[in-house]
């Protein structure tokens, strides 16, 4: 056993002349424990927020968009449909026409987003899991329905009593006159959804006819949306979806179409982790109290090591290995604490949201290996660090 550790591991558990040295150690330990504790269970609850809410959205955000790169509409290649079939990467597409229209209801107006989809869309992409009123169902009988955002029939007080249809208005650029400058179809709610705040607000699903109808097409579309099979493989998949669509097209993954909601948890996860970062490299002041007053208390064994033959590197390394115990005994206990509060509110959820409507009634978690073996690195780089100085200071001017 190295001799700088064996001294360091009966120095931190043996008893010292002054007591309260034991006591600073013990709440050094704590300290450590406690802030490693904190990172692990509040990133830990981020990654359950954020894994929640990429599920919440997820019917609504294909992994990958293709898009033409000039104009609204395109016709797709028969043959690029073919190639989208047989991929066995792709879990299922969709052809979309999606465009804004401005949406009558009663005696209200609001502009929206209409987007034309298959009658299948709410169950191949999971959106009739997210049904809160009614159905996901886009024609009743000879009539078109409309499954709209909880946001928007929310602000217009829409009904779903089949009574008050949802008028829509969009501009006719070939018009002749003022009378014929508007293209205006109707439909009747059927379902309200709901998934994001700024989906709920502006989006409404129509059939893809429909939509056609009113936007004046015949059998274009805005864009494709793609799931894949496996999300590992969407880099790959999109650089092949590139070359099979062509230069008129472009191909985008989900984090270039959300950029800021994905920047967002990005950011507030950052922010979090630096204050309790901060927080902790206040508690490890307490470390180097603890140094400190330890090696001021073996003062005399400092001139016994010496005339042992240690050299001050060796009584300097000591001190800084008694530091690192400290830090290490502290994260470890810190690393079982937070993995363990973390299991328990996966598996049984004891702490609640509290009262309020919510998609589920416990705080979410989930562990990821990369999040802690960075925790677990970063506690004991500040253990280090608050060790190193103090302890070749002090002992320096010791000797």
């Amino acid at each position: 056993m190295k001799l700088s550790f064996f001294i360091a591991r009966r120095y931190l558990f043996s008893k010292k002349k002054q007591n309260a040295i034991n006591i600073i150690s013990a709440i050094s330990v704590a300290g450590v424990a406690i802030g490693t504790t904190a990172l692990i269970v509040i990133l830990s609850v981020f990654n359950g927020i954020d894994l929640i809410l990429q599920k919440s959205t997820d019917s609504m955000n294909p992994d990958l968009v293709i898009s033409p790169i000039k104009g609204k509409f395109t016709n797709f290649d028969s043959l690029s449909y073919k190639a989208l079939l047989i991929h066995t990467d792709i879990a299922y597409f969709n052809p979309v026409v999606e465009e804004n229209a401005l949406l009558k209801y009663g005696d209200r107006l609001k502009p929206v987003v209409v987007k034309g989809v298959l009658s299948d869309y709410g169950v191949t992409t999971g959106l009739q899991k997210n049904m809160v009123q009614g159905e996901f169902q886009l024609q009743e009988g000879d009539l078109y329905a409309s499954v709209v955002g909880q946001g928007i029939a929310a602000e217009l007080g829409i009904g779903l009593n089949f009574l008050t249809p949802l008028v829509f208005y969009y501009p006719n650029k070939e018009a002749s006159s003022l009378n014929a400058a508007l293209n205006t179809e109707s439909s009747y709610p059927i379902g309200f959804f709901s998934s994001q705040q700024g989906i709920d607000s502006k989006y409404i699903l129509t059939d893809i006819h429909f939509a056609r109808k009113l936007f004046r097409l015949q059998k274009e579309i805005s864009k494709i949306e793609i799931k894949l099979k496996n999300p590992e493989v969407l880099e790959k998949v999109k650089v092949q979806l590139q070359e099979i669509s062509g230069e008129n097209f472009k191909v985008e993954d989900k984090y270039e179409l959300n950029r800021s909601f994905y920047a967002m948890m990005k950011s507030e996860k950052l922010v979090v982790f630096l204050v309790l970062l901060f927080i902790l490299f206040i508690a490890s002041f307490n470390i180097v109290g603890s140094i400190s007053m330890l090696i001021l208390d073996k003062k005399e064994d400092l001139a016994t090591y010496k005339a042992l033959g240690m050299t001050s590197g060796k009584i300097i390394s000591v001190f800084r290995t008694e530091g690192n115990l400290i830090t290490y005994v502290g994260a470890f206990i810190g690393l079982i604490l937070g993995v363990l509060i973390c299991f328990l509110q996966q598996t049984f959820g004891f702490i609640k949201l509290g009262e309020g409507n919510y998609i589920i009634e416990a705080y979410p978690v989930k562990l990821v290996f990369g999040d802690i073996a960075f925790i677990l690195l970063t506690v004991l780089l500040i253990g280090y660090i608050a060790s190193y100085f103090p302890v070749k200071y002090l002992v320096k001017k010791l000797l």
